[in-house]
């Protein structure tokens, strides 16, 4: 059986990396270059959350879906780490034609990782559809956010940035359904009191 403590870690490293996706996109939208680079924290707190968000779903053992939505998520999320950090640590110190040519080169590895975001996302939809409310709804916003999110070039600014704020929302609802529940079972296992 998986600790209370392992969901309290996995729900606090999601709410964390909402938070700060939550306020290194609105930075980014409303003061540019002026975030602290708060996004390369993103993928990286989710690789640390979402382990314990797979197992709160209760998947049975045979659920493709399941199993996809997990491989591809941890995919996903470790591409990201790589697009996060190229554009919160090192873009910002380079001239525009220098990142255009980074960018140019590895424009097929970028498509790879949206594409793989994308596809981990709307694998986890119909997953966490099937639990509760609240994963339910974390998971329309992450899927409808990773949309704009995965294909920026695709799509305008304002659009990648409520995607953004879609996904971080989605992170938090997440978070926040871990903590309650593994605060719920923690209450459950105390005996009560003649």
């Amino acid at each position: 059986m998986v600790s209370n403590w392992f969901f309290k870690i996995s729900g606090t490293a999601l709410i964390l990396s909402g938070a700060a996706y939550a306020i290194d996109t609105a930075l980014d939208a409303y003061l540019p270059a002026s975030s602290p680079g708060l996004g390369a924290l993103v993928p990286l707190l989710g690789l640390l959350g979402f382990p314990g968000f797979w197992l709160s779903l209760k998947t049975g053992p045979r659920d493709g879906l399941a199993l996809g939505a997990l491989v591809l998520g941890m995919l996903g999320l470790a591409g990201l780490v790589i697009v996060t950090f190229l554009n919160n640590r090192l873009f910002p110190d380079l001239p525009p034609d220098t990142r255009m040519q980074i960018l140019t080169a590895i424009r097929p590895e970028l498509l790879v990782i949206g594409l793989t975001f994308l596809a981990s996302a709307l694998c986890l939809l119909p997953v966490a559809l099937r639990s509760d409310r609240r994963n339910a709804l974390g998971a329309v916003l992450y899927a409808l956010g990773a949309i704009p999110v995965s294909l920026p070039p695709l799509m305008p600014p304002q659009l990648v940035n409520a995607g953004g704020l879609a996904v971080a929302a989605g992170l938090i609802l997440w978070g926040i359904g871990l903590i309650a529940g593994a605060e719920a079972r923690s209450a459950a296992a105390v005996p009560a009191r003649a």
